[in-house]
């Protein structure tokens, strides 16, 4: 069966719902309306006995209210509820019943709208008791098609159903792992930038300087209110801006050592900051944030960013004892700050909290002059 089939009999169903809301009240409708063809455009002819079989009677006195039977004769286990129904663990575990009855090598519970997909993963002839992949076939994507396609009549074998579970299930685990190491690298993770951006030697001060520039770097490319850039090959009228010494890597020299500059004063969205430390450059991009944001929108901003707090304390809170015992902190209206920082990680944080609060990092100017 083609990819434009089962798009075509998704939409269908989803349009027949809309047109007969009261099909979602009845499982038989549920079943006629909507279930039955979506199987057909799955191959399976649902009037054909060796196709499938409606509600095969199991050893236990149970029913199964549909088993495919594919090209290969693997078969699958359908379990079909009202379309009114959400699904649950309770109707589950009566298909894990019937998926152990009909040695099937996939499992589908649906109610017309919502399809879940099992196999037995775990054990062989159980069926897992989470479904390795839940589609809504009102949004139906890519790649839930290309699942869809695994069990097809022509398709349907069981190391496909298992190779592709398998992949679902690694995907969710790599995808919780990536997203975790972008909120709060660890220190592997550390090591490995730091090593392919030639930072010698990875000492711990060295590690705990990139923290901050790792954390600037994911606010920039993931958060959706962070300003966006052109591609690097977009063409382009200006020449890309020199950084100012504040704002490049570690300078070489002995032990990653910093070239020291003296500061000069700021500038913060085109107006200029009366400052002394690089402490006060840090605390003032804060004061200017609540400000803009108002008291409300600035705490709730900082509660759902991910990216104001590092592996262990927080860089920004309400609660001091968030930002750790050890650490030097500064009062900004209701927060406290973490300044426990040397001078380039000061900017490189006050840099970060306007990432993350939607504005252009550079509209902080920071001016110096040697030492």
């Amino acid at each position: 069966m083609s990819r434009e089939e089962i798009r075509d009999s998704a939409g269908q169903a989803a349009g027949m719902l809309d047109d007969f809301p009261e099909i979602a009240d009845n499982e038989l409708r549920t079943k006629n309306s909507l279930i039955e063809p979506f199987l057909r455009s799955l191959g399976y002819d649902t009037t054909h006995p060796e196709q499938v079989t409606l509600e095969e009677l199991t050893d236990l006195g149970g029913k199964i209210d549909y088993v495919l039977r594919g090209e290969t004769r693997a078969t699958i286990a359908v379990e079909a509820k009202r379309a009114g129904l959400k699904l649950s663990d309770k109707e589950t575990k009566q298909l894990r019943s019937y998926f152990t009855f009909s040695a099937a090598v996939a499992g589908i519970l649906t109610n017309g709208v919502d399809y879940w997909l099992f196999t037995d993963l775990h054990k062989p002839n159980v069926m897992d008791s989470e479904p390795y992949r839940q589609i809504d076939i009102t949004q139906l994507g890519d790649n839930d098609i290309h699942h869809f396609e695994t069990l097809t009549r022509e398709n349907v074998q069981q190391s496909a159903v298992r190779e592709q579970a398998q992949r679902e299930r690694y995907r969710t685990l790599v995808d919780e792992i990536v997203a975790e190491e972008l909120r709060n690298p660890s220190l592997e993770f550390l090591k490995l930038v730091g090593k392919r951006a030639g930072i010698k030697p990875l000492t711990r001060a060295n590690l705990e300087f990139l923290s901050p520039l790792v954390a600037e770097a994911v606010a920039g490319h993931l958060n959706k209110e962070a300003p966006t850039y052109p591609p690097s090959d977009a063409p382009s009228d200006e020449s890309p801006p020199t950084p100012s010494p504040v704002e490049s890597p570690l300078s070489p020299g002995k032990k990653g050592s910093i070239t020291r500059r003296q500061l000069q004063g700021a500038t913060l969205f085109g107006q200029a900051r009366s400052v002394h430390s690089y402490r006060e450059v840090l605390t003032s991009v804060v004061a200017e944030l609540q400000t803009l944001h108002g008291k409300g929108g600035f705490a709730a901003r900082v509660l759902d960013q991910r990216v104001f707090r590092g592996r262990k304390w927080w860089y920004i809170s309400t609660e001091q004892h968030h930002l750790g015992p050890d650490r030097t902190k500064s009062k900004v209206g209701d927060h406290w700050v973490d300044t426990n920082l040397n001078a380039k990680n000061m900017v490189r944080r006050a840099r970060l909290f306007l990432t993350a609060f939607g504005h252009d990092p550079d509209e902080l100017v920071i001016h110096t002059s040697d030492e």
